[in-house]
């Protein structure tokens, strides 16, 4: 039976993958630098892209649906350095390895000091450290770290970053 709204809206097949770039599309917004970027959900600066009850990388499914299937054991890697992108014109895949000399040769790796979990000192407390002259054992012990760790931070091979800002107000 023909309905009077079937000669005005014609019907058309959408595909499985048709559905999901409206919906990436939808979560979606044109930057300046031709990103696309993942306006929705983040998680570390990364889109979250839910299919069903799971959530995968929103760029991650981007390439999947507009390239291809992503090589085994490989990563996605951003030309753009923008972690919200999904556009995948700016996605390539590469190793683990590849990621990571990839962010060092753009100096992205910005977490370091005392904003790394882990550390024990402060940026004032290593300015101390560097300024006094006590034996490393004393200095270890007063702030609860290893004495070769107290070496480290005097010979500038630890808190490079400190080192450096210390030499040009010396200057």
């Amino acid at each position: 039976m023909i309905t009077t709204l079937d000669k005005y809206i014609p019907f058309e097949n959408v595909t499985d993958n048709d559905v999901i770039k409206a919906q990436l599309f939808n979560e979606c917004r044109l930057g300046e630098s031709g990103c696309w970027l993942w306006m929705g959900t983040k998680r570390n600066g990364y889109g979250l892209f839910n299919i069903g009850s799971k959530s995968k990388s929103a760029h991650r499914v981007a390439y999947e649906i507009f390239i291809g299937p992503i090589p085994a054991g490989l990563h996605l890697l951003h030309s753009c350095d923008t972690p919200s992108c999904i556009n995948p014109a700016h996605l390539r895949p590469g190793t683990a390895r590849e990621n990571m000399a990839d962010r060092e040769a753009r100096r992205r790796r910005c977490v370091r000091g005392e904003q790394i979990g882990t550390s024990k000192l402060t940026y004032k407390e290593v300015l101390e450290i560097r300024a006094s002259s006590e034996k490393p054992a004393v200095l270890a012990k007063r702030y609860g770290v290893h004495p070769h760790n107290i070496w480290s931070i005097k010979t500038g091979r630890s808190w490079k970053h400190v080192a450096a800002e210390v030499d040009v107000s010396t200057k």
